[in-house]
C-alpha cells in the first residue's frame, strides 16, 4: 500500500494533506451563486428586445422544478450520473440557465454555461492574486482562467477521494486547454518570480480548490436530507448549477452511483 493511500484511509486531515501535496505536485510538473431577485427573460421568448419580461427567481425556481420533475421521474441517481447528463443538457434546464445568467442568447450546451465565470468569482479570487502575486496588475481573464482551473481540479479531486487513480480523458483534455489558456508567463514571469512566490500562489489555489469542495459537500448533503434524493437532486441543478457541473465532470468515469453517496458521506 502506498503512503499516499494510507493518508487517504486516515482521518480527514491527513485526506487533505494528501490533496494538497498531489495538487501542488501536478500543478507545478505538467480554483454558490446568488441571483438577483427577478431574471430577464430571453429575447426568443420575449415579444421584442426592447419588451423584456421579469420573472422573480422563486416563482422560476418552482416551475422549473416542476417541469424537471415530470420529464425526469425517479430514479435520477444511475450508473455515472447519466440521467443528472441527460437533465443537464435538456431544453428545461438550458432555458432556466439562460434566465438565471441573463442571456440574450440562450445557452444549448450545459458547457456554455460553465465556461462563464460566475459573478461573485472574482470577489473569492481577487484576494489570493492581490496577496500572492502583488506585481500582477488583475484583469478577468486571470479570475476566468483560476476558476477554469480550480473547476477542473475540483472534480479530479473527487476521484482522489475515491481512490480512482487514472484521471479520466476528458479531464485530461479540460485541464490541458485550461493550462494552454492561461496566462501563466503574467502570473510568474521568468526571473522575477522566486519559486517560494510560485509555491505560495499553488499553496492557496490547492487550498481554494479543497475548501470549495468541502462547500459543495456540505450543500450537496443539506439539500438531499431536506428533499430527498431524486427532489434533492433537482433542486441542487437548480440553485447550484455549478456544483452539479463539478460533480457530472468526475462522474462521468465508471463509477457506480454508490460512489456519489460515499463521497458525500451519506453512505460509507
Amino acid at each position: 500500500m502506498s503512503e499516499y493511500t494510507i493518508m487517504i484511509q486516515a482521518n480527514y486531515v491527513f485526506k487533505r494533506i494528501a490533496i494538497l501535496l498531489f495538487l501542488s505536485a501536478f500543478l507545478f510538473f505538467g480554483c454558490t451563486d446568488k441571483s438577483d431577485d427577478t431574471l430577464i427573460v430571453s429575447s426568443e421568448e420575449a415579444k421584442s428586445v426592447s419588451t423584456l419580461d421579469t420573472v422573480p427567481v422563486a416563482n422560476l425556481e418552482e416551475r422549473t422544478f416542476s417541469k424537471l420533475r415530470a420529464a425526469f421521474p425517479p430514479p435520477l441517481l444511475d450508473e455515472n450520473l447519466k440521467t443528472l447528463q441527460t437533465l443537464a443538457s435538456s431544453d428545461i434546464y438550458l432555458e432556466f440557465l439562460s434566465r438565471i445568467s441573463k442571456q440574450v442568447k440562450p445557452f444549448q450546451t450545459f458547457d456554455e454555461f460553465l465556461d462563464t465565470t460566475p459573478p461573485d468569482a472574482e470577489k473569492k479570487i481577487h484576494p489570493i492574486f492581490k496577496q500572492r502575486l502583488p506585481h500582477l496588475i488583475i484583469n478577468d481573464q486571470d479570475i476566468a482562467s483560476f476558476y477554469e482551473l480550480a473547476t477542473i481540479e475540483q472534480s479530479m479531486v473527487i476521484l482522489i477521494h475515491l481512490r480512482v487513480h487514472s484521471r479520466p480523458p476528458h479531464l485530461i483534455e479540460a485541464e490541458t486547454r485550461a493550462r494552454k489558456n492561461a496566462p501563466f508567463f503574467r502570473w510568474f514571469p521568468p526571473k522575477e518570480i522566486e519559486p517560494h512566490i510560485r509555491q505560495a500562489f499553488w499553496k492557496a489555489f490547492v487550498t481554494f480548490v479543497v475548501d470549495a469542495n468541502e462547500i459543495a459537500r456540505k450543500k450537496i448533503q443539506d439539500t438531499l436530507h431536506e428533499h430527498g434524493q431524486d427532489d434533492g437532486l433537482i433542486w441542487l441543478a437548480i440553485q447550484e448549477p455549478r456544483i452539479l457541473g463539478v460533480i457530472l465532470n468526475a462522474f462521468m468515469a465508471p463509477l457506480p452511483p454508490a460512489d456519489f453517496l460515499r463521497w458525500i458521506a451519506l453512505e460509507n
